[in-house]
This record gives structure tokens, C-alpha cells and sequence, in this order.
């Protein structure tokens, strides 16, 4: 007793003799997530260990996708956790005008995918944004092209868009390229554009780009034969490539 109040209510009421309440208790911790096992960098795609003797193994590799990606080995071959993982994206703003020249390709920009990190199922979604300045309908033939690590845009290329007489007097395209790998490394089956309904370009192709090798996809623009003004330019705006894995 103290002053004839039970000790137990002034413990529970406030300095100025409040109502008694209930402390709050505060929520519990949230379960933690489960652990998909340790994660290991590496120093580079190069560098990766043998798939075969990495299973179930989480591995960071800095130089393969826009930011570094994950990999996951299934006992075979190296896998990205994203899916589709973005390899490239970049504000190019390379461009060409007519002064090169009848009938000239010019390379604008270019992205380079290491050896194997397609794998024989795998496959690409490139996207490529032009715009086109001047007067007329020529000079508006953009270029997509592939080439082996021993080759180069001009002797070792393999068209994967050839816009030449598709586009006249539009002032932008946005280009939609996809290559799909037919169960091997070096066998691909590609949908060339996809602007126009009918023209020949969206025609599928095969084709034999060997992904066992470096292979660099090259942004190019070609200069058709009948654009001579310097006004009239041809601009790479930006691309991105996606593997689809």
C-alpha cells in the first residue's frame, strides 16, 4: 500500500494518473527467406568452372549481362537465373550521313557475346531504334549483322537484317531481330524484322552462326544508291540484346 492505493495500479498508471493501459508488444520478425545457398563471384565468364562439377552451385559473373548476372550449373551447362537476361542496352547515338557515299555500309556500333553463353537452345531478341533525317526516300537502309570473333562487319558478316528498299519515307524504325539456336551450337533459325506485314525481310532465315565462338552483333547502316546529300542521315538511337535462355 502507498497512501492507500495498492502498489500494483500505480504501477500501471501513468505519471499523471491515467487510465491504465496495456503495453504494446511489438509484431514479430518476419521468418527469414530461405536460403538459395551461397552465391560466388568469379572473375569472369572466362573464368567459370566446369558446369559438370558445379551442380546446384550459384556463381556472379561481372562481365555477361548489362549489370554482371547470375548463373546456376544443372549438372551440364551454366544457366542464367534471369530469364530472358538483358546483355546489352545502349544510347548509341551513332550515325552516318550520304557523304560516304553510293552504296556504302558503315558499322555505327557493335556488342561482342562471349563464346558459349548461348547455349544450343538458347536465343536472341535484338532491338535496334533509327531515326533518319532529310529529304527523300534514300539512304534509309539500317543494317543488323552478326560475325565471328575471326571475321569482321565487312568480310565476315552474316545478315540478320538487310532493310534495303523496306523503309522510304519514314522518319524512325524500331527493328525486332530474333535468332533462335535449332538445338546446336552452330545452326540458328532467325526472324529478320518485324515492320511490315508481307515484305520479304520477315521471311525466316537459317543460318550458321556458331556460338561456340565469340560472336559480335553489329548495328550498321547502309547507304542506298541513290542518297548523295550529306542532309540525309541514318542514326543508331539504341539497341539492346537479350539472350532467351
Amino acid at each position: 500500500m502507498l497512501l492507500g492505493v495498492p502498489f500494483g495500479l500505480v504501477a500501471l498508471q501513468g505519471c499523471g494518473g491515467g487510465t491504465a493501459s496495456a503495453a504494446t508488444v511489438p509484431p514479430p520478425a518476419p521468418a527469414p527467406a530461405p536460403s538459395s545457398g551461397p552465391v560466388t563471384t568469379v572473375g569472369g565468364w572466362a573464368a567459370r568452372p566446369a558446369a559438370t562439377a558445379s551442380t546446384g552451385q550459384t556463381i556472379f559473373v561481372p562481365d555477361v549481362g548489362a549489370a554482371g548476372s547470375l548463373w546456376y550449373s544443372n549438372g551440364s551447362a551454366w544457366l542464367p537465373v534471369s530469364n530472358p537476361l538483358t546483355l546489352a542496352r545502349r544510347f548509341s547515338n551513332a550515325g552516318m550521313d550520304a557523304s560516304v557515299g553510293a552504296s556504302t555500309d558503315v558499322l555505327l556500333d557493335s556488342f561482342t557475346i562471349p563464346a558459349y553463353v548461348l547455349g544450343p537452345s538458347s536465343g536472341l531478341r535484338i532491338t535496334a531504334a533509327y531515326s533518319f533525317s532529310g529529304a527523300g526516300s534514300g539512304g534509309k537502309a539500317p543494317q543488323v549483322r552478326a560475325w565471328l570473333g575471326v571475321g569482321s562487319y565487312a568480310s565476315g558478316a552474316i545478315a540478320l537484317l538487310d532493310a534495303r528498299g523496306q523503309i522510304t519515307t519514314q522518319d524512325s524504325v524500331l527493328c525486332n531481330v530474333t535468332l533462335q539456336n535449332r538445338n546446336s551450337m552452330a545452326s540458328n533459325q532467325i526472324r529478320p524484322i518485324d515492320f511490315v506485314f508481307g515484305a520479304s525481310g520477315n521471311a525466316f532465315a537459317t543460318s550458321a552462326i556458331d556460338f561456340s565462338q565469340d560472336v559480335t552483333i553489329g548495328f550498321g547502316a547502309l547507304n542506298d544508291s541513290s542518297s548523295v546529300s550529306a542532309g540525309n542521315q541514318q542514326v543508331l538511337e539504341w539497341f539492346s540484346v537479350e539472350l532467351m535462355s
